[in-house]
């Protein structure tokens, strides 16, 4: 797993992203709360593994093309604590993950001819896509025209995962290129506390959502405050549910999560990222909601699979 990182001038960098990881005292926190967990979810697997007698339900397998998925990522404890098995040849699985940590597939999907595959159609998360895909969901915007937009914005990079948002006063002379320029959205209920909506997405269903909270100068980072856990109903109107299960089958998005922010001002939600390779729970959720979110995730996406073999 080392491998999948680069030391450069006293950062992480993530090969197959080329995201940049600080290496500070927050970064070895982050490691050891995450690996805490990690290995608690492979003690309670090992474990059911463990008590299963003959005659137990068959566990389906899965296997991750074109690359595995790593245990910090969200679908290792999902698929763990859901029931799922990890088996590293193709050959082997009674399903396929697309799973490429790119913002834009350079892969070729498995073809689907007979074993069913998830996220297969999910090839691109740019967030020029994402918005596209948005608009043409919900109706409103959530890009502006920089050069005749007046106000402040957002410019961020179109790489998925790198944190690089700003704000800059509109208008400008000119753009940048592989960037995209957004409204600024008051994401906050005090003007002081910002509030993420990590909306988890499992075959068209939100079995849970995370709220992190951010101070102002964290507000584009993905350094978290804290961190609860809610629910779907608590969060979005029956309205809002339908649109983001919609959005995310247009993306072709059967498990991930999405990032959406409800604006102080006008009351509606933007999703401002998707990720198909989501990673996960957030660190600074507290052990027993991690494992409350991941049996929930689990729980789903264990329905989800087995619905995939049926048809």
């Amino acid at each position: 797993m080392i491998r999948d990182f680069n030391l450069v001038d006293g950062q992480l960098i993530v090969r197959q992203t080329g995201a940049r990881i600080p290496i500070n005292g927050d970064l070895f926190k982050e490691v050891a709360l995450a690996g805490s967990f990690i290995g608690e979810v492979a003690v309670i697997s090992a474990t059911r593994q463990m008590k299963r007698v003959f005659g137990a339900p068959y566990r389906p397998k899965i296997a991750f093309v074109p690359m595995a998925a790593r245990p910090w990522y969200a679908i290792w404890p999902v698929c763990h604590l859901g029931g799922i098995q990890i088996v590293r040849d193709p050959a082997e699985a009674d399903l396929l993950f697309y799973f490429e940590d790119n913002e834009h597939a350079f892969a070729s999907a498995p073809h689907p001819d007979t074993t069913p595959i998830i996220n297969g159609t999910c090839r691109d998360i740019r967030k020029s896509k994402v918005a596209a895909v948005f608009k043409q969901v919900f109706g409103y915007d959530l890009t502006i025209d920089p050069l005749n937009w007046a106000g402040q914005a957002v410019v961020k990079s179109e790489q998925n995962g790198v944190h690089d948002g700003h704000i800059i006063d509109c208008p400008i002379s000119e753009v940048r290129d592989e960037a995209v320029y957004s409204r600024l959205i008051d994401n906050t209920q005090d003007g002081i506390t910002f509030t993420d909506i990590r909306t988890p997405i499992v075959g068209g269903n939100i079995p849970i959502v995370y709220l992190k909270r951010r101070s102002r100068r964290a507000r584009f980072s993905n350094h978290n405050k804290r961190v609860e856990l809610s629910t779907a109903d608590q969060m979005f109107s029956q309205d809002e549910q339908t649109k983001i299960c919609q959005f995310a089958l247009h993306m072709g998005l059967d498990f991930g999560g999405m990032d959406i922010l409800r604006d102080r001002i006008d009351n509606r939600i933007y999703i401002v990222d998707v990720n198909k390779t989501d990673m996960g729970p957030p660190t600074a959720l507290p052990r027993a909601d991690k494992l409350k979110a991941i049996r929930a995730l689990g729980d789903s996406f264990s329905k989800f699979a087995k619905s995939k073999l049926q048809k």
